[in-house]
Formats: structure tokens, C-alpha cells, sequence
């Protein structure tokens, strides 16, 4: 099972202005806290980088609250 919105989170970053000058520093040299993954996303350490997209980081946010496979670190879900 793969949750589409890493997809979405992928083509928002893809059309951002602010991803793109981070990925030119990037490219330049300058050290920045951000990586790319081999497909293309903006990342920070592992967590992908979400843009000022309100509604995106909702989506986020609800599927990592409603999903029986995402638990904090240290705990379990177990039914």
C-alpha cells in the first residue's frame, strides 16, 4: 500500500518557486539542510519538504492522523 500524496507532494515541489532556488543553491554548492532524493523530492534529513500549500499539509497531516500504519516513534498500534 503507497499513499498517493508523496506524488502530489512531488509535483507541488516540482512547480514551486522556492524549491527551485533551493535546488539552484544546491547545484551551486552552497551547503543547505535540504537533499534530493533519486526521484526528485526535496527532503529534509527524511521528512519531505512541504511548501506554504495550506490545503497539502492538511492532507498530510489527516492521513498520518487517520492511518492505522503511521504511530509515533517508540509506540505501537496493535487491534
Amino acid at each position: 500500500m503507497r499513499s498517493t500524496l508523496q506524488d502530489e507532494v512531488l509535483k507541488a515541489q516540482q512547480e514551486d518557486l522556492e524549491v527551485a532556488k533551493i535546488k539552484d543553491k544546491m547545484w551551486l554548492g552552497i551547503e543547505t539542510s535540504f537533499q534530493i532524493w533519486k526521484d526528485g523530492m526535496v527532503v529534509i534529513g527524511r521528512q519531505m519538504y512541504l511548501l506554504g500549500d495550506q490545503t497539502l499539509k492538511r492532507e498530510v497531516l489527516q492521513e498520518a492522523y487517520e492511518s492505522r500504519l503511521v504511530t509515533h516513534p517508540g509506540s505501537t498500534k496493535i487491534y
